[in-house]
């Protein structure tokens, strides 16, 4: 027992210095790439600060200007960045309204044709009503042209009577 526990932890040692061996060698590829990526960032730094002294060589007196124009023009990336936030709950807000709006909108609509269907039904009616009255004024003004016709028949015809009575009396 005593060496298979010596064996099981030999090969835990080995192991464990194996994986001691991995994790190092992982770290040092990950140190030199590191490394690698520090050096052209260093490269383009350099090449940064180096355009920046030819700059400054360029604007002697102008950096001043420079200067605010950068601080400048971070203030207005922030103000953007600021109204971005800004809008993008003012959109959300005009894109619930404009739904909320839209509903609205189908309502009226359905309310409208359902009464403009009622106003139809009832236009149709009076236009119905209105012939019928018409009509029914036609015909009543024709029998009250022929009752005039017939009186004024009659009054003539009393007329006729009545002159000559009137001749007699005064003949008389």
């Amino acid at each position: 027992m005593k060496k298979f526990l010596m064996s099981v932890l030999w090969v835990a040692l080995f192991a464990g210095l194996g994986a001691m061996y991995y994790y190092q060698t992982t770290i040092d590829a990950r140190i030199n790439s590191m490394n690698e990526k520090a050096q052209s960032i260093e490269k383009n730094y350099q090449k940064f600060t180096d355009q920046l002294n030819d700059l400054e060589v360029k604007f002697v007196g102008r950096a001043k200007h420079i200067r605010q124009n950068q601080n400048d023009i971070k203030d207005l990336y922030s103000k953007v960045e600021e109204l971005k936030k800004i809008h993008s709950q003012d959109v959300f807000l005009l894109n619930t309204r404009v739904d909320s709006l839209g509903a609205v909108v189908e309502n009226n609509t359905t309310n409208m044709e359902t009464q403009l269907e009622a106003l139809r039904k009832v236009t149709t009616s009076l236009r119905a009503m209105v012939n019928q009255n018409q009509i029914t004024t036609n015909q009543q003004i024709q029998k009250i042209s022929r009752d005039l016709e017939a009186l004024q028949k009659k009054v003539d015809d009393l007329e006729v009577l009545i002159v000559p009575e009137e001749d007699k009396r005064k003949k008389r």
